[in-house]
Formats: C-alpha cells, sequence, structure tokens
C-alpha cells in the first residue's frame, strides 16, 4: 500500500464560507476531520484574511489549539511574491503553526521582469522562512509553464523555498499538466489535487472547474507520478463554479484541452446564494468521494494517525 496525507483547500467550500453564518474556520477544521482529511489548506488573502477569519493574535492562538485538538496539519495561502506581503503572512503562519505558506507572482509585467522579481523576492525572504522552519511553495498559477516555475528555483536555491504543482493551472499557458509536472518534479513538496475542462463561452475559451472526475485531467497518472517522485502530502481541491481564461494562441491537441464534453460555463459567483451552497457541497461530496475511490483502486491509503 501506497501512504499519503490527504489536505483538504479552503476554496473547496468557498460558498459555505462566504454565505453561511454558521461555517467559519473552526467548523471547516472540525468538518476536514470528519471527512477524513489529515489536514486543511487555508486562503488567508484579503481584508480579514479571508477564510482564517481573522487578523489578531487570539485568534491566531485559538485557530491554532483547534488545529492540535483536531489532529490536523495546515498549510496557509497568500498571494504576491512581494517582501513585506511574505514578512506579514511568514508571521501569521506561524503563529497558526502552519509547515507551509503558498504563493504565486502578482507583478504585471514582461516574462522576464516577472521571473527576476520573483527570485529577487524570494531570495530576500528565505532567512525568515528558515528562521521560522516555514516552507515557502510558489504555485504555477495561471501565468508561468512549468520550466519557468523551476528555473526561478533553481536561481533561488534554498531548501525553504520549493514548488507547488497545481494539476490544472498550466492549461490557462497552454501547457499539457504532465509537461509541467515533469519539469517542476525536482522541486515540487506540495500539490493541489482538482479537475478541469476546456470550452469556449461568447469567443472566449475557458479553463473550467469541473467536479472531481467529471473532467479532463489526468488526476490519476498525475499522483502516481508525484508518488513515485516522493511526494507524500496531496490536497484535494473542489474547483466547481471557477473559470480562468486561456491565454496561450493555440489550444494544445493533448486530452486535457479536449472540448467533448457536456459541461457549461458556470461562474458560481453568479448564482444565488442557496443555489451556490447546495451545488458547491454536492459537488464536494462527489468528488472527494470519487477520489478516495480512485485512491483506493490505485493501492493508496490515507493515513489518518
Amino acid at each position: 500500500m501506497k501512504s499519503i496525507e490527504m489536505h483538504i483547500h479552503s476554496f473547496s467550500l468557498r460558498f459555505q464560507f462566504k454565505y453561511r453564518s454558521d461555517f467559519d474556520v473552526f467548523a471547516y477544521i472540525a468538518l476536514a476531520k470528519e471527512r477524513g482529511f489529515t489536514g486543511v489548506n487555508i486562503s488567508a488573502n484579503g481584508p480579514g484574511y479571508r477564510d482564517l477569519g481573522g487578523t489578531t493574535p487570539q485568534h491566531f492562538a485559538n485557530v491554532r489549539a483547534c488545529l492540535k485538538e483536531h489532529g490536523m496539519a495546515c498549510e496557509i495561502d497568500t498571494s504576491d511574491t512581494r517582501i513585506d506581503n511574505l514578512h506579514r503572512m511568514l508571521l501569521v503562519a506561524s503563529q497558526v503553526g502552519a509547515e507551509r505558506l503558498r504563493v504565486y507572482t502578482k507583478y504585471e509585467a514582461s516574462l522576464a521582469e516577472q521571473m527576476d522579481w520573483s527570485v529577487r523576492d524570494l531570495i530576500a525572504i528565505a532567512p525568515e522562512a528558515e528562521r521560522l522552519g516555514i516552507t515557502i511553495v510558489f504555485e504555477n498559477h495561471e501565468d508561468f509553464q512549468g520550466a519557468v516555475i523551476s528555473n526561478i528555483l533553481t536561481k533561488v536555491n534554498h531548501p525553504r523555498m520549493k514548488a507547488l504543482y497545481d494539476y490544472g493551472n498550466s492549461q490557462m499557458v497552454g501547457e499539457d499538466p504532465m509537461v509541467a509536472l515533469r519539469a517542476m518534479q525536482p522541486h515540487i513538496d506540495a500539490v493541489h489535487v482538482k479537475d478541469h475542462v476546456i470550452l469556449s463561452s461568447e469567443g472566449q475559451i475557458w479553463v473550467q472547474g469541473v467536479p472531481m472526475g467529471q473532467g479532463f485531467l489526468p488526476i490519476m497518472e498525475q499522483t502516481e507520478a508525484l508518488y513515485a517522485g516522493g511526494l507524500r502530502r496531496f490536497c484535494f481541491e473542489n474547483v466547481w463554479g471557477y473559470a480562468a481564461r486561456f491565454k496561450a494562441d493555440v489550444l494544445p491537441a493533448s486530452a486535457p484541452f479536449s472540448t467533448n464534453h457536456q459541461h457549461g460555463f458556470l461562474n458560481g459567483a453568479l448564482l444565488s446564494e442557496s443555489n451556490a451552497l447546495a451545488q458547491e457541497w454536492q459537488a464536494f461530496e462527489s468528488g472527494w468521494g470519487w477520489y478516495q475511490r480512485a485512491l483506493e483502486s490505485g493501492g493508496f491509503v490515507i493515513d489518518r494517525r
């Protein structure tokens, strides 16, 4: 058997966080434990640190205590490699007890400048990450192909600076997910497991999130390759209701880019509260059930000690 850890990302339940008064970070941690996950990834972007739900040292201490009570590991997500943001979010992650901090580049500039500035930022923040014992994982988030991520991290060359491989984000830049995986694999320390389709709507090509098992990403091929490369912690992310524009000039011919499906364009944020809540929950339950069955068939077991 192939033993792994399994986190869940808070984006999986973003409308539960947004619309339900009874669903907060503490309810999320309890739900994750009840559903068989071994850890949580928490989005902490924006005012109030979004799904983390608070900004005070006492709140962070309460979250840390809740994680300990439920025996859950934690990773925190932020955006923007600018040094002031990373300093601030490393301190948040440290107070919560997180082991990793996810980040991606948000510079609007040429590719060369984005790469140079990302290298500069990550080199500058590395000593602080080392001091706090937190690994920063740099995600291929809709803008960089896998080789670019690898190039940046090779230049940074620090053991606390690793890659986060997203199973589907390379599609936005016209790169087959397995090509991106192979390019990034020497640096990969974290992943987001999800499912996508490609579709056309109103003259635009979109990468559309769908319930896991209903799309065209080679999820188990990716999972097997990552495990073979040494990865032991995975993170389930339900991306139903999410869409991002396809940014490349040419749509590749490989299977993940097929448009032969029945899914239509869907922006979950435009649905009524009741529909968004119900459909997201259904997609979460369906996708998590599918992935558990697929893992079991592949000889994987989630270590829930």
